[in-house]
């Protein structure tokens, strides 16, 4: 029974994404509304050379905003993301309801986007397409009555005319993003625990065992495959896929990092990053974030890296608490730890800039139970997630927490930002802010 009960939540956990009832069919407005101000405080500028840091540092340090929006050709498969805009302060809360997830705490949500339109799912695996008012565009369901009755939980990566699914069964398919026309459909001989890459008419994904699988995108079928280093439980944490041009770079279960040819699979470099050999299953890393020539990537046992992408060498290494995925915008690095600080460090030489305390308003009381959940920066805030179900709005300038947006009691996915709107995720809807 422990047996069977490890595996569900697995399954569960790794998967990444959640379903909803579409008979709500609108966001409604929700008055429970809460947004504490926080004053600012005047700074002035200091600088000092790369320590170890366990408090704040050069609270004072001002980073000069608007931030500088950067080109981004691909950061779906660098997982850079860049600088969003938001139309307008937050003043309201809209949603859009679906069933209750029960294991929500397990999974990592994720909201697919089509310009001006979403993805999302419903309990017996049907996906829907509706826009950001919440009107139906299309929704298919590609699953017999046996799989419907296992309650799929499914995964999406999407380039601009494919809409690449998998899904707790060990299935994967393809439909086209416009129509939701099925174009195939493949059975794997494992689940994947990892996300998505689509690169022009491939698609990669790691799947239970450590191996990553190169797969058409025409038809399905595999290309290669190529083994690492297998473990019997897993963490739930994803695990992180980046590409360039050539090669394709990734994380397994054990923390290895691993450069391939992405064309024939060829091993170009392999370097272990766990140094305290944690087990497997409470290890967790950060996405993988390609910049330039280096990889940067974080994990929970207060490593942050910065390796080169040519040769797998690790150009600066800080003692950073953090799974989230790290931003960066032009030389600056921006990631929030696990105990809520906000850092931001030299991307060239991993020196740390400042470090402010975001959850100062907690009491110590609370904020031991209470963790980040993952933010997105516009031109001017941070806008971070936390398990106790807020978000809060950071001043990038200063560091200092502006204020605290009430969403829910419980756990809520990482914000995302699409035609100016934030959304979140929660175990019983979509949430609109705007």
């Amino acid at each position: 029974m422990i047996k069977k009960l490890i595996f569900l939540i697995l399954i569960i956990s790794l998967t990444g994404a959640c379903s909803f009832d579409t008979k709500s069919g609108l966001w409604t407005a929700n008055e429970d509304f809460e947004k504490e101000t926080v004053t600012n405080k005047k700074i002035k500028v200091l600088f000092q050379d790369e320590k170890i840091i366990e408090k704040e540092f050069n609270k004072n340090f001002q980073i000069k905003t608007p931030l500088r929006k950067t080109i981004n050709y691909n950061s779906q498969n660098t997982n850079n993301e860049n600088i969003f805009t938001i139309k307008n302060d937050i003043k309201k809360i809209s949603k859009f309801n679906f069933s209750k997830i029960k294991y929500f705490d397990f999974f990592e949500p994720n909201l697919t986007f089509d310009e001006g339109s979403l993805f999302f799912f419903d309990k017996k695996g049907t996906i829907i397409k509706f826009d950001n008012s919440s009107n139906l565009i299309w929704k298919k369901n590609y699953y017999d009555k046996k799989e419907k009755k296992l309650l799929p939980i499914l995964n999406f990566a999407s380039n601009k005319n494919t809409l690449l699914v998998s899904d707790s069964l060990s299935n994967y398919y393809a439909l086209d993003i416009k129509t939701g026309k099925l174009r195939w459909k493949e059975n794997h001989n494992s689940l994947f625990i990892s996300d998505i890459k689509i690169d022009d008419e491939y698609f990669f994904v790691i799947d239970m065992n450590n191996i990553i699988n190169c797969f058409s995108l025409k038809n399905g079928k595999l290309i290669w495959t190529f083994n690492t280093d297998n473990v019997l439980i897993k963490s739930q944490k994803k695990l992180s896929i980046v590409i360039d041009n050539r090669n394709i770079y990734f994380n397994n279960s054990n923390g290895d990092i691993y450069s391939l040819n992405k064309k024939n699979g060829n091993l170009n470099w392999l370097i272990p990053t766990n140094y305290k050999k944690t087990q497997p299953f409470l290890l967790k890393y950060s996405n993988l974030v390609l910049n330039d020539n280096n990889i940067y990537f974080s994990n929970n046992e207060s490593n942050f890296f910065s390796i080169d992408k040519n040769n797998g060498f690790v150009v600066w290494e800080q003692k950073i608490n953090s799974d989230l995925r790290p931003i960066i915008v032009d030389e600056l690095i921006f990631t929030i730890s696990s105990e809520g600080y906000f850092y931001v460090i030299e991307k060239v030489s991993g020196n740390i800039i400042r470090v402010t305390d975001v959850f100062e308003n907690f009491s110590q009381r609370k904020r031991k139970k209470i963790s980040p959940i993952g933010f997105i920066l516009t031109d001017k805030n941070a806008y971070l997630s936390v398990s106790n179900g807020r978000i809060l709005e950071i001043d990038i300038a200063t560091g200092k927490h502006l204020a605290s947006i009430k969403i829910d009691k419980g756990k809520i996915s990482k914000p995302f930002i699409n035609n100016g709107e934030i959304f979140v995720i929660k175990d019983n809807s979509i949430i609109k802010l705007n």
